[in-house]
């Protein structure tokens, strides 16, 4: 037994020993001592030791120096190069034998070089007070922070100057927590003196509409009938700087601001209201929207109180046909879109705008309907991919490619937007009210959830309710289900929101062989549609497009390319006369109305006030609303400021 556990003991002994085999290795000791180049001992604050052991290159240990000279215990009989880091630059290079017990080293590095900053605006003359500046090596390690004073001007850092040709510094500029400026690849030479100039492209004055919106939801902004509001706007001392009312569409408006940090307030009835937070933001030019969201939305009713508020109904129901795209099932789309069209019924078709414009058979059939305003289009995104897994601009890329897409090959705009696998999250919505997109169509089961208005909404939220087929989980396909089950779900919708959408797919009108959909239609399930579409009309409710689910529906929505027009002639790329045949598209539309008194001479002359571009070119934006823009050119009209 005593034999046993002694030997145990010296087979763990033995495979310590080749696990740590320095603890047991003799060892002596090396003093590291570091001068600069002219004889004076270097400052070891953010100088680092890299350490090789032989010919290896893996480094035996890396450490930041807390002294110099530094004294560290290495094992003897081994050659050893140690490299100097300072800020994360290469400095210079030693070799020692470790023979004995002690041994010495010195290794010279350059003097530090002397950096300074002046930062100035887009002008390149007005300095930029009270910007913070972060200082890192090409590693992105931080080594030096700080603030200009009132000229634009930093502290002079003395820190390790670039003797290799890949290293460099790296400044970042912020105005509060906000990065506004990166400049890279800088170089500082030995023991000089260097002031860099840096020139950002941030205004001095930011003379854009700057729009803040008031929102009492995720989605839903402020109205009158929440009361008189007002934001403030105050720079980074305290000090008030303006104020601007807040409209009925819940947003307020700002221009000819200084760049800067500044914080938001809300007021409401001329005092600070406590349902907002006061909100930091940095007005320079780049981002000219900013939200502000009541303090616990989520808890202002439950789910109940919001069914039991419901009390307004459009009496209609919509269908909405997802996934429409090139070559794919298309004799089965097309024939599903042809019961809607026999039967006088609109339809919101969701196209992924990424496949889609290809193919003659469902691309033809679409444009044609398309023109005889017998379908609505929506925006069914790019790919398949659900856009809660990018960023914000991330997001804003997607859906503005989409848009594009959709204009190059159908000539219009969606107003429309079925997010990909139903998925959105807030930075969606907020993309989708940027872009002018007016509702948007997900589903319940993805986590929409009540209320979803009728009316006075930036963006209005009418998801799935029912459908006309479902997954198959067994089959792993989708199968059509019975007309009387999807209307009954969806009369159960239309009392509970006062609306129903009814989603469709491609497959669930499909024959299916062995697993697989063929291009074959299924006459069953089309007829099953027929019988639903049948139903709805002799209850009497309406069958309409997604867009017209609200029940305030005195939008006003402008053909895209009078919107080119206007930012265009905003920024001067066409004239006078080229916009104004978009006026005179928009009175022979009914679009704009402009009384049989007032003559077409008007009272003011040929040339066009040039402040009527700002409001061009904010349109032309997103930011201000068709209707504001409509009206403003109305009143141009009428009171004889503007010919047209």
């Amino acid at each position: 037994m005593n034999r046993i556990r002694i030997t145990c003991l010296i087979g763990i002994f033995v495979i310590s020993a080749l696990s740590f085999p320095y603890v047991f290795a003799e060892s002596g000791d090396i003093q590291v001592e570091i001068k600069y180049t002219n004889g004076d001992r270097a400052d070891f604050n953010g100088l680092k030791l890299v350490i090789y052991q032989d010919n290896d290159k893996m480094p035996i240990l890396q450490k930041m120096m807390e002294r110099n000279p530094e004294v560290i215990s290495l094992p003897v009989n081994h050659r050893y190069k140690v490299e100097v880091f300072g800020n994360g630059m290469y400095a210079d290079v030693g070799y020692v034998e470790l023979k004995d017990s002690f041994e010495k080293l010195v290794i010279h590095t350059p003097l530090t070089g002397g950096l300074k900053f002046i930062i100035f605006y887009d002008d390149g003359q007005k300095p930029i007070q009270d910007a913070r500046i972060i200082i890192k090596s090409y590693d992105g390690e931080e080594w030096r922070s700080g603030k200009t004073n009132t000229n634009g001007e930093t502290l002079r850092y003395w820190i390790q100057p670039t003797i290799r040709q890949t290293d460099y510094y790296i400044l970042e500029i912020y105005l509060g927590d906000l990065l506004v400026h990166t400049e890279s690849q800088i170089k500082l030479q030995e023991g000089i003196a260097q002031d860099r100039k840096i020139t950002t492209s941030i205004p001095k004055i930011v003379d854009d509409l700057i729009t803040v919106s008031l929102y009492n939801s995720t989605s839903q902004k402020i109205s009158n009938k929440d009361g008189v509001f007002s934001v403030i706007l105050e720079n980074s001392e305290g000090s008030f700087l303006k104020k601007s009312m807040v409209n009925f569409r819940g947003d307020a408006y700002f221009s000819n601001i200084p760049s800067g940090q500044y914080t938001m307030s809300v007021l409401k009835d001329g005092e600070v209201n406590s349902d907002w937070d006061s909100m930091e933001i940095a007005i320079i030019g780049t981002n000219n929207n900013f939200e502000i969201y009541r303090k616990n939305i989520e808890n202002v009713k439950n789910f109940d109180d919001m069914v039991e508020e419901k009390a307004q109904s459009c009496n209609c129901i919509a269908f909405r046909f997802d996934d429409v795209q090139d070559y794919w099932l298309n004799k089965v789309q097309k024939e599903y879109i042809n019961v809607f069209t026999e039967e006088s019924v609109p339809v919101t078709l969701g196209i992924i705008t990424d496949s889609f414009g290809n193919d003659p058979i469902i691309t033809d059939a679409v444009k044609e309907l398309l023109k005889n305003n017998l379908i609505e289009v929506a925006n069914h995104g790019i790919g398949n991919l659900p856009l809660t897994d990018f960023t914000k601009q991330e997001q804003e890329e997607l859906i503005q490619k989409s848009i594009d897409n959709i204009r190059k090959i159908l000539n219009t705009d969606s107003s429309v937007f079925i997010p990909p696998q139903n998925k959105f999250n807030n930075d969606t919505t907020r993309v989708l009210i940027d872009k002018g997109i007016t509702h948007l169509s997900s589903s319940l089961v993805q986590g929409d959830t009540p209320p979803f208005p009728l009316e006075n909404q930036t963006l209005y939220r009418f998801p799935e309710i029912t459908s006309t087929g479902i997954f198959d989980a067994e089959k792993k396909m989708f199968v059509g289900v019975n007309h009387e089950d999807t209307f009954s779900e969806a009369m159960q919708g239309l009392e509970r929101y006062g609306f129903a959408v009814i989603t469709s797919h491609p497959q669930e009108f499909s024959i299916a062989n062995e697993g697989t959909y063929t291009n074959e239609v299924n006459r069953q399930q089309i007829d099953e549609l027929r019988q639903l579409i049948q139903k709805i009309k002799s209850e009497e409710i309406r069958i309409v497009p997604i867009s017209q689910i609200n029940i305030d529906l005195t939008q006003t929505h402008i053909p895209y390319w009078i919107k080119n027009n206007a930012g265009w002639w905003a920024d001067g790329s066409i004239d006078d006369s080229t916009f104004v045949q978009g006026i005179q598209y928009l009175i022979k539309e009914g679009i704009m109305n402009i009384p049989p008194t007032t003559p077409n001479a008007g009272t003011g002359s040929n040339e066009i006030p040039s402040w009527i571009k700002n409001n061009a070119g904010w349109w032309a934006n997103n930011r201000i609303s068709d209707s504001d823009f409509v009206s403003g050119i109305e009143y141009l009209i009428k009171n004889g400021i503007m010919k047209y």
